[in-house]
């Protein structure tokens, strides 16, 4: 496995270069991120935690219904210019949030900062790789994973420290800055040959589009989609809440802490050894079980309060996560095949967008209620269960009996 992974890397370092390095760019627009600067919000703003979470909550869901239209836009232009449109947006909100005088024009830039960073970015980075190794996308996808897992574990500390040293203002102009110039990095090892549009303004409409404007009446989609979005619900959704969680449960927070790290490590082990085996089986076949881990750990998060307990539900969620990051661009080329994938990636990145901005909401409605969260963790066990069944009916149909898209578009 690693052989073909190193012989792979090698023929090709440029192009997944350029995709690690813009899904760490991603970073200044992923939650994790946005997060450390927490307290100083709270503070310059005058806002509650409720406040301050309706804020970033109202800007992602905003941004949700924009990426379905705008991350089309990159079939009718190269990537090159689309990277650097959007990186002019992610770096345009890092300065909003740096100059914002209240909460109105902070849930502005954080519109801004979702759209471009976690939604943009990362499409832009998933989409090149894909269409680039059709073949390869399960070992070229989990590749550039690695990106993104590297940033989590230094870009948080590498905030902190600037925030503490020179203020949360000046910190996030110098990350403005740094987009830029990470953009300005990424873009040298983009292999300018096959670098073109794949659709034209001027294109009359096909049998293909018009099949691709019918994509949320698709069964494939609509059968799979509940297994895609809970991963991104349901870990958003616990990550947020963990102090809670810790409180219910009698851990210390420091023990949370460390299964975080557990959590990154494991995630990004895994994003490198499912890519080949996606490659060799198919992602179809991977969709009805790569949910198990996750179902797992929410049913031990149910029933058994000791303080290991933290650690094993990270590791299960991370092998779930990775599976699911990895999996569903490999998945989306396989149904609908490269020139739809954008179209498609964009729809359900904004899927993930909303499902992520709900679950904290929905879950603290719950805990407010009086509803624990152990038992909230039963309820995501059952629903992960449901949903991996659900996906047994795309597995089994043949492309032919759901219709198919292919890569002409006919």
């Amino acid at each position: 496995m690693f052989r073909s992974y190193i012989g792979f890397a090698s023929l090709n370092w440029q192009q997944l270069l350029f995709g690690a390095l813009l899904m760490a760019l991603s970073s200044f627009g992923q939650t994790y991120f946005v997060s450390v600067s927490g307290s100083y919000f709270r503070e310059a703003f005058s806002l509650s935690d409720g406040g301050l979470g309706a804020t970033y909550a109202a800007g992602t869901f905003l941004s949700a219904l924009t990426l379905t239209w705008a991350g089309r836009l990159i079939d009718y232009t190269t990537v090159r210019r689309f990277t650097w449109c959007v990186a002019l947006l992610l770096a345009t909100a890092c300065i909003l949030v740096s100059v914002s005088a209240n909460f109105v024009m902070l849930a502005v830039a954080f519109y801004f900062l979702r759209l471009g960073g976690q939604g943009l970015m990362t499409h832009t980075a998933l989409t090149a790789t894909a269409r680039a190794f059709p073949q390869d996308a399960g070992k070229a996808l989990g590749l550039i994973a690695l990106g993104l897992s590297v940033a989590q574990g230094l870009f948080p500390i590498a905030g902190v420290t600037m925030m503490e040293h020179l203020g949360w203002r000046t910190a996030w102009m110098i990350n403005a800055g740094l987009v830029i110039a990470g953009v300005s990095v990424a873009l040298i090892f983009l292999p300018r040959p096959g670098d073109q549009a794949i659709r034209s303004r001027k294109d009359k409409p096909r049998k293909g589009d018009q099949k691709a404007k019918a994509l949320w009446r698709d069964a494939r989609l609509l059968l799979t989609l509940p297994a895609v979005l809970a991963g991104p619900f349901i870990v958003t959704g616990f990550f947020f809440h963990q102090a809670r969680l810790a409180e219910q449960k009698g851990w210390d927070i420091s023990t949370v802490a460390a299964s975080f790290a557990a959590f990154a490590i494991v995630q990004a082990v895994a994003s490198v050894v499912i890519g080949p085996i996606i490659d060799k089986i198919g992602p179809k076949s991977l969709l009805p079980v790569f949910l198990l881990p996750q179902a797992l750990a929410m049913l031990v998060l149910g029933l058994v309060s000791a303080p290991w307990i933290a650690p094993v539900y990270m590791v299960l969620m991370a092998v779930s996560m990775a599976l699911g990051s990895t999996l569903a661009t490999a998945l989306w080329v396989d149904l609908f095949g490269t020139r739809e994938l954008a179209r498609v990636r964009s729809s359900v990145e904004a899927g993930m967008v909303v499902a992520s901005g709900a679950s904290p909401i929905m879950m603290g409605l719950l805990i407010d209620a009086g509803i624990p969260l152990s038992w909230q963790a039963l309820g995501c066990c059952v629903y992960t269960l449901i949903a991996s069944a659900l996906t047994l009916w795309v597995r089994r149909k043949s492309s032919e009996e759901i219709g198919q898209y292919d890569d002409e578009g006919r």
